[in-house]
């Protein structure tokens, strides 16, 4: 399945669920949490991947087992070096992870988009701010990843 993607393709459909995680993170920063988000940023691809029943989402979890640190660290530098463009960006490769899964079955790429939108949820959901599990900035972030995806929240 992956001879079915450029390379280019290839690599956002890996760095999406971490670029997702990162806009969720700095959409409602959390000094007190941000332990816990990025304990969820690294623990979850894997974990949600399992539920998600998708032989893509399969290839792709393998492969982010040698690389997610260093994925993870690309999309902080990334962040670190352009704060207010960081929200865009993650957006248009959300956009052209969308146009690249046409390459694939709809149920597979439902899949993968369902998998990256979980794990952006459950970094939000891994630390309260006030007082709530998903804040409404964190909600906003995540529909907004949603609608670039193509897909209803």
């Amino acid at each position: 399945m992956k001879e079915n993607f450029t390379t280019e393709e290839w690599d956002n459909l890996l760095n999406l669920p971490y670029a997702v995680s990162m806009t969720v993170m700095v959409a409602a920063p959390s000094v007190m949490g941000a332990w816990g988000e990025t304990k969820a940023m690294i623990q979850e691809p894997s974990r949600l991947a399992a539920k998600s029943g998708s032989a893509l989402v399969g290839l792709l979890i393998a492969e982010l087992q040698d690389k997610s640190k260093n994925l993870i660290k690309e999309q902080q530098n990334r962040w670190k070096h352009d704060q207010a463009g960081y929200r865009t960006k993650t957006l248009e490769s959300c956009r052209a992870a969308a146009a690249a899964l046409s390459k694939v079955s709809p149920e597979e790429a439902l899949a993968y988009k369902n998998w990256v939108l979980a794990i952006g949820l459950k970094v939000a959901e891994a630390a309260k701010e006030h007082g709530v599990a998903v804040s409404e900035p964190e909600k906003e972030a995540l529909n907004e990843v949603s609608a670039a995806l193509g897909i209803g929240v």
